[in-house]
């Protein structure tokens, strides 16, 4: 045994946050016989971020680590709560807003693009007069009145003054729209491949961009399902061979 064991100073703990976890440490400090120090740092626990309450488990362990220092636990728990709990809660809410609103959207959707197919069926004259028909299409009606007064009232149209500018024409609008859309289809379709070396292989994406792709997937099936509710829009059987004929129109 040495004549000096080095004195370890008491434990002290610390929060470490990243972008998947936060994990808390316990940090000691040894002072050796020649009068220098040296810290080491172990493991205690983690919880990841998106945890809206703080586990049990990690909560008592640093309740236990901080005994005798209630203003270092307390201190801890705000930074959990504050830059942890609060916004995964934040993103759990945005996220459940996000899923009901986009089933709301495809509800009204399919309704909408069903209704205005009934008309085009066969023989849709010579049989909707029929008890049995117009029983469901009455009902059809009690539902339609039923989401109609849920809507909010309309806002006031102001009268435009003479001097107004005209608003431009929708399907201008619409094409610009489009225009743009294209346009940064080829942008990004431009960035992708390795040739390119923008991004080489094996590269990792930051957690919003793989975000952003993941809504395109919806967002672009939703423009898709909504311009193809217009008989000239609809994508025809075998539409993928259409592809160099309709490509070279842009030439």
């Amino acid at each position: 045994m040495p004549d000096n064991p080095p004195l370890m100073q008491p434990t002290s703990v610390s929060l470490k946050i990243n972008r998947t976890s936060a994990m808390l440490y316990a940090n000691r400090y040894v002072r050796l016989p020649d009068g220098s120090g040296a810290s080491s740092q172990s493991y205690l626990a983690s919880f990841p971020i998106t945890a809206t309450e703080l586990p049990a488990g990690f909560e008592s362990l640093l309740r236990a680590a901080t005994t005798g220092r209630p203003e270092r636990y307390q201190a801890l728990m705000q930074r959990i709560e504050t830059d942890v709990l609060i916004p995964a809660r934040q993103r759990e809410a945005d996220e459940r807003d996000r899923r009901n609103r986009q089933a709301i959207e495809n509800g009204l959707r399919w309704a909408a693009q069903n209704i205005e197919a009934i008309p085009s069926l066969p023989a849709y004259n010579e049989l909707i007069d029929r008890p049995e028909l117009q029983r469901l299409l009455a009902n059809l009606m009690d539902a339609s009145a039923t989401l109609a007064s849920s809507m909010p009232p309309a806002m006031p149209v102001d009268t435009p003054t003479p001097s107004a500018e005209p608003n431009p024409f929708p399907e201008e609008r619409l094409q610009a729209l489009m225009t743009n859309l294209e346009n940064t289809c080829l942008e990004i379709g431009a960035l992708l491949p390795e040739s390119a070396q923008v991004f080489k292989r094996g590269h990792i994406f930051e957690r919003e961009t793989v975000a952003l792709v993941k809504r395109l997937w919806f967002r672009t099936s939703d423009v898709i399902a909504r311009l193809g509710s217009r008989a000239q829009f609809r994508r025809p059987a075998g539409w993928s061979a259409l592809r160099p004929s309709v490509l070279e129109e842009e030439n």
